[in-house]
């Protein structure tokens, strides 16, 4: 074939099949041009929907064995179905000894209204770890779950979408896994003392919630004086140690010991359970051991300070926990 009849056939072949070209090349510049657009276009991610149940919010890293998450899973699911029922009095039940006697004075009725704040009507619920830490030997699990209306049972009632939430948390036990409810974390017997030749300071007693830790903590004054621990002097007369700080108590109030008297005190400090600090010491850094004590209400401030000034002796002491 030559060139002219080379032509002569391209020329018919474009005049025959000429629209159909036409179109295929509009087709494919408006792809191209798509393309193009598109190209330059900031790209939108996709939201993350990953959830894993029993993974810590607090720490990524931390996650809860899979046959112990599985266990909770369905200690949860009976304790809410209890809840759900009526079964009050074996809900109560499923919850640990220290943490009936410690939240709710191992009183059911207290116990009902606590549920009923959480869940006055039947609920569906999610789970989440919240935090996991080590108590000595002791591995603790703390879960968030919420608590939603569960519209198939109720029907929607043109309210706004909510929740209540509550804090589970679980630790191994002698008979298995423990359950304690609401800020109850846990309790221990410090049994820890300091004393000198006019006072004895004992810790017997610590509470610890998710958000506060209460102590209690037993005064005698050995002395024929009186004996001042605080009465709002100065500040910082009473602390908890941290690592790096102190922390004053969340209700500040007047300790003050007759001669031999012995009184037994509550102290609540301000802190997180899973902080990751741990609670060193309670030090009590004005110790006033007075021959003459007027108080500080009505008081004028010379009074007070000529009795501070002459008191038999000043000095601090710290409890180690």
């Amino acid at each position: 074939m030559n060139f002219t009849e080379f032509r002569l056939k391209a020329r018919h072949f474009f005049k025959k099949n000429g629209k159909l070209l036409f179109i295929i090349f509009l087709v494919w510049a408006v792809i191209f041009l798509v393309n193009l657009i598109l190209k330059f276009q900031p790209k939108v991610l996709a939201p993350s929907t990953t959830y894993e149940m029993h993974t810590s919010v607090l720490d990524s890293t931390s996650s809860v064995p899979t046959a112990t998450g599985s266990e909770i899973e369905k200690i949860i699911k009976e304790y809410i179905d209890c809840c759900n029922e009526g079964k009050y009095q074996k809900a109560f039940s499923m919850v640990s000894e220290d943490c009936r006697k410690n939240e709710f004075n191992d009183n059911i009725e207290i116990f009902m209204e606590y549920v009923l704040t959480k869940m006055p009507t039947p609920k569906t619920y999610s789970i989440q770890n919240y935090s996991n830490m080590t108590l000595g030997k002791k591995k603790i699990y703390i879960y968030e779950v919420k608590f939603f209306d569960d519209y198939l049972a109720t029907g929607l009632t043109g309210q706004m979408y909510g929740f209540t939430s509550d804090r589970i948390t679980f630790y191994q036990g002698d008979d298995g896994l423990e359950m304690n409810v609401g800020n109850y974390i846990y309790h221990t017997n410090p049994k820890r003392i300091s004393e000198n030749e006019y006072l004895k300071i004992d810790v017997t007693d610590r509470i610890v919630n998710y958000s506060i830790e209460t102590y209690t903590v037993k005064f005698t004054n050995k002395s024929k004086y009186t004996i001042v621990i605080s009465d709002n002097a100065e500040a910082d007369e009473v602390v908890l140690n941290l690592p790096n700080e102190f922390r004053n108590r969340s209700e500040v109030y007047s300790i003050v010991l007759e001669p031999g008297e012995t009184k037994d005190v509550q102290m609540v400090f301000k802190k997180f359970v899973d902080d990751g600090d741990d609670s060193l010491a309670l030090s009590f850094n004005l110790i006033r051991v007075m021959e003459q004590y007027s108080g500080t209400e009505d008081v004028e401030d010379e009074v007070i300070q000529n009795e501070i000034d002459n008191a038999i002796s000043k000095f601090s002491m710290t409890v180690d926990l």
